[in-house]
């Protein structure tokens, strides 16, 4: 059974690594300084889908959903499905000694995609393939 008469107090001050007098402060509440709790910020993915145009391999008249201005889209050529089967079929065929370098400088092979001209965002992608 516990005595208090034997040295030890029965009531007192908690621990502390300073002594009795307790120099060190309290340790903040749980999530930081202040009792600040973090905040996480979730933002949604949107996909832009721009309905009513037709986009080929021309540029297009249409409204950007960014921007909101009336432009007709700037297109851009790049490397696509039908390019590398007409460059493997050319390549199977013998043709090695760079006629199968042709449809990377044929812009009629590529596929094409259209960006604003005034926010350069992009708007749809042409496949030919």
């Amino acid at each position: 059974m516990y005595q208090p008469d034997k040295g030890y107090p029965a009531t007192g001050p908690a621990y502390s690594p300073a002594g009795v007098g307790g120099a060190y402060p309290p340790p903040p509440p749980y999530g930081g300084v202040g009792g600040a709790q973090p905040t996480v910020v979730v933002s949604p993915v949107t996909t832009t889908v721009v309905v009513g145009t037709s986009f080929a391999d021309t540029p297009a008249s249409c409204t950007c959903p960014v921007c909101h201005q009336n432009i007709v889209t700037r297109i851009e050529y790049n490397s696509g499905l039908l390019t590398w089967l007409i460059f493997g079929i050319l390549l199977l065929i013998g043709c090695w000694l760079g006629c199968c370098l042709i449809p990377f400088c044929v812009d009629g092979c590529k596929d094409v995609d259209h960006f604003c001209p005034s926010c350069n965002h992009h708007l749809a992608k042409y496949k030919r393939l």
